[in-house]
């Protein structure tokens, strides 16, 4: 049986970001699911925090009848790295320019206990949106999908930054995916995760290869399934 592939996306995201991926995934015979964080909300005082992100993304892999390569994004790594130290499905951990946090540490404490400069706090304190997501997120992207992304890009809640994560697994498989032109989550920290990865690749993108590289994304998470398959 091939695993499947569970996708979670980063902050502000919705699944939609990974229909370039998906369509190639499924062109190549792999199933795929897409999870929405609840702490990605249109409105800013529905979002949520990373407590609730890891019980969805833990309700998605319970859902599949069998093993599963859990791929994250971004901030999607943190929820997903809970979620995989919690489950015996979880084959695989693929972190796409994602954050391979330690337990104990909440995104706030990495970011030095604030948000980068050109973030923008919504009217009710309660969520933030990048200010300048085509040049951070969408760098290297297609302008019109770019274009599309931004327009759906939510409020992300507060709490998916403060609340620390609760755990890491210690016998899942990572795969790290670098971005190696990354102006969001710098390459040098990409790279000293990937340092402690199983497997490690890199592309040469900005923070969204599954966008902007698809079909090399979409090569590697086939790798991964193949290794499930055959138990390397």
């Amino acid at each position: 049986m091939n695993a499947t592939v569970v996708l979670v996306h980063g902050a502000m995201h919705t699944p939609w970001i990974f229909a370039p991926l998906r369509e190639r995934l499924t062109a190549r015979g792999i199933t795929t699911r897409a999870v929405q964080l609840p702490s990605s909300n249109p409105d800013s005082a529905a979002a949520q925090g990373l407590t609730e992100d890891v019980e969805v993304v833990r309700a998605a892999v319970a859902a599949v009848d069998g093993p599963v390569v859990l791929a994250a994004h971004s901030y999607g790594g943190v929820p997903a790295t809970w979620a995989a130290a919690e489950s015996d499905q979880v084959v695989e951990l693929v972190c796409i320019a994602a954050f391979a946090l330690e337990a104990g540490t909440s995104m706030m404490e990495w970011m030095g206990g604030d948000f980068p400069p050109t973030w923008v706090h919504s009217p009710d304190g309660h969520a933030v949106k990048a200010g300048d997501a085509e040049e951070s997120i969408f760098g290297g992207v297609d302008p019109a999908l770019t274009a599309e992304a931004v327009k759906r890009l939510n409020w992300q809640g507060l709490r998916a930054f403060t609340e620390k994560l609760g755990a890491a697994p210690t016998d899942v498989p990572l795969t790290y995916v670098v971005a190696t032109e990354d102006p969001a989550l710098p390459p040098a920290v990409q790279e000293q995760w990937a340092a402690r990865a199983a497997h490690s690749v890199r592309i040469a993108s900005g923070h969204s290869p599954h966008l902007s590289h698809a079909d090399e994304v979409a090569d590697i998470l086939v790798k991964s399934v193949a290794r499930a398959r055959s138990g390397s």
